[in-house]
């Protein structure tokens, strides 16, 4: 065995290990499944052994208690004066119907209860696996598709199902059955047992070849099912720019092109698993050939009752079904381990950063940002440098520039979803990494061009997170307020219809006006406003302003807007430039100073 193969092997015990720590809260319906799978392999090995008991009667044998069966038959109910065929026509068949319900409900047990452990153990893992995603940090999802995630906790938490269910049912199921034959066949002559010893390196051999290809080829199969996915959300999310861009034949062949590479590890993972069955099959009818041939000879035969043979040989022929299905649970195995270790690279993700311990209740509103420079990962160039900004309590100011100039990376870091890589930004004289992270984000209210709403109703998707205790009053104040009840009165259950996945069904310019409801309700010191208002149409907008503007009022308000119609009152505008603050002062002050800013101010009326 090589380093790398010391590697995987511990590592998957490791895997092993670590799932069976979330099978022990279940412990009392395991015990109850190894039981059930105990009767049921127990059942197994009587119904040979009855073979014994019923052709020993029919020979009239005087070792007729020999056989477990027979033995326990005379025990309960004693013969008497009966010869044993008259006593074995009653015996054997009642014995078969007590040993085939017995063997019936010990496979019902074992099995309903391994499901509930499984089943217990995959939601506790999808749970937690969730919870993990909704507390990781922006540079997680950076990294990661909505669809590759999506898949995570789908796809990747049902193979681990595989690991904990079918494979751990199977292992015990026939393995204890193994064990009970072999055991069976030892009582009986342990001589030709070892026949069966004899292949075990062989077949063993063959399992750990094939298990190295079922990892490789699971491991693909889980990354192309995130392909899949991903697609799939994509285009199915954007069916509209699909149609009318003719886009939709262009996903057709992507979504194609990483369906069939899924195929294709899913067809060579299931040419190893079929290659692997007969290779075994063939090691075990050799060894059932070799255990006839020596069976059959006379010295052999001096120490067996016709009973007794037929129920070694039968025993020994019940052995094949057991291990050739062990034999491919090495597959289910693998798909298990290699969706557990993704799994679980996933739950040791740290969360969001929080080393912050100062708790604040609600902030003056006083933000200092000094000499703040940052960059994203694996990027050189810096997204943002050497940001020096002070914005009073109570204060207005504008954030403008071109695109991709570093105004919705600046309201990020404010934000504590990245972390400068120089320079700090204070809220009311302490540097924002010191506060408590909950605590510190319940001092802004955001609303942003980009509005989350959820399959909830309306004055759910207002009385948002920590607002969920809000009154009805309070909802209705702040749909009022964001100009919002016109159209929610107009709906067929008022503020408690049903929206559809990310507010299907309402126009842009409602779920502006929505998002702006739940920043009124939530009444924060600090407001931030991307492009609030861009929805909507030019009277909306006035009505939201308005609204805004007695908002805005006591607090400090940060706006990055394209329209710079809409920030000519602010107290102060920032001009932003790759990266950098190239100007500041009131929009009169710009635009007599500030090149850049006249440019996308006459930009903005040529465009009108």
């Amino acid at each position: 065995m090589t380093d790398l193969d010391k590697s995987h092997h511990r590592g998957d015990w490791a895997l092993y290990r670590r799932l069976i720590a979330y099978v022990v809260p279940y412990t009392s319906a395991f015990i109850f499944s190894v039981a059930g799978f105990l009767v049921y392999s127990l059942g197994s090995v009587l119904l040979a052994d009855l073979t014994q008991f019923l052709l020993d009667s029919l020979g009239q044998s005087t070792q007729v208690e020999l056989g477990l069966v027979s033995a326990a038959a005379h025990w309960f109910w004693p013969p008497g004066d009966k010869d044993p065929l008259d006593y074995a026509r009653v015996a054997v068949p009642v014995a078969a119907v007590v040993l085939s319900l017995g063997r019936a409900l010990g496979f019902f047990v074992g099995n309903y209860y391994m499901n509930v452990v499984a089943r217990s153990v995959v939601h506790t893992l999808r749970v937690e696996l969730f919870e993990v995603m909704m507390a990781a940090p922006r540079r997680y999802y950076d990294a990661n598709t909505g669809g590759n995630l999506l898949s995570k906790i789908t796809f990747n938490v049902e193979q681990v199902s595989g690991a904990a269910s079918d494979a751990l049912k199977a292992i015990l199921r026939e393995g204890l059955t193994v064990l009970a034959l072999v055991t069976y066949m030892l009582y009986l002559n342990w001589r030709l047992t070892l026949i069966f010893f004899a292949v075990a390196p062989a077949i063993g051999l063959v399992v750990v070849v094939v298990g190295r290809h079922f990892r490789r080829y699971s491991r693909r199969i889980q990354d192309s099912m995130g392909s899949v996915t991903q697609v799939s959300s994509e285009s199915l999310g954007a069916f509209e720019a699909l149609r009318v861009f003719a886009a939709g034949r262009q996903q057709v062949e992507k979504f194609t092109e990483a369906s069939l590479f899924n195929r294709n590890q899913s067809l060579k993972l299931a040419f190893v698993q079929a290659v692997s069955t007969p290779v075994i099959q063939t090691l075990l009818a050799l060894a059932l050939g070799a255990l006839f041939w020596f069976a059959l000879d006379p010295t052999i035969l001096a120490g067996f009752t016709a009973g007794s043979l037929v129920a070694f040989i039968t025993a020994a022929a019940q052995m094949g079904k057991p291990i050739r299905t062990l034999s491919g649970v090495q597959s289910i195995i693998q798909r298990g381990l290699a969706a557990a270790e993704d799994v679980f690279e996933q739950i040791d993700i740290p969360p969001e950063p929080d080393r912050g311990t100062t708790s604040v209740s609600r902030a003056k509103g006083e933000i200092a940002i000094e000499h703040m420079s940052f960059r994203y990962p694996g990027v050189s160039e810096y997204a943002l440098e050497n940001i020096s900004l002070q914005l009073q309590p109570g204060e207005t100011v504008a954030l403008v520039g071109r695109s991709g100039s570093g105004k919705s990376t600046l309201i990020q870091l404010l934000l504590r979803f990245h972390a400068p890589e120089h320079g700090e930004i204070r809220l009311d004289d302490l540097v924002i990494e010191e506060y408590a992270l909950s605590d510190y984000r319940k001092q802004f209210g955001v609303v942003s061009q980009s509005i989350s709403l959820f399959s909830d109703t309306i004055a759910n998707n207002i009385a948002f997170g920590e607002m969920s205790e809000a009154s009805y009053d309070d909802v209705l104040v702040a749909a009022q307020q964001a100009h919002a009840i016109e159209f929610i009165e107009a709906l067929p259950q008022g503020l408690d219809t049903v929206l559809g996945d990310g507010g299907a069904g309402l126009s842009g310019g409602q779920k502006q006006r929505l998002a702006i409801a739940r920043a009124l309700l939530k009444d924060a010191p600090i407001l931030i406003l991307d492009e609030a208002t861009s929805a909507l149409d030019t009277e909306s907008e006035t009505y939201i302003q308005e609204a805004l503007a007695g908002f805005c009022k006591d607090r400090t308000t940060l706006i990055i807007a394209h329209r710079l119609s809409t920030i000519e009152s602010a107290d102060r505008v920032v001009v932003m430039d790759q990266g950098r603050i190239v100007a500041s002062g009131t929009h009169l002050q710009l635009l007599a100073e500030s090149p850049l800013y006249a440019r996308l101010h006459k930009q903005e009326i040529v465009q009108s």
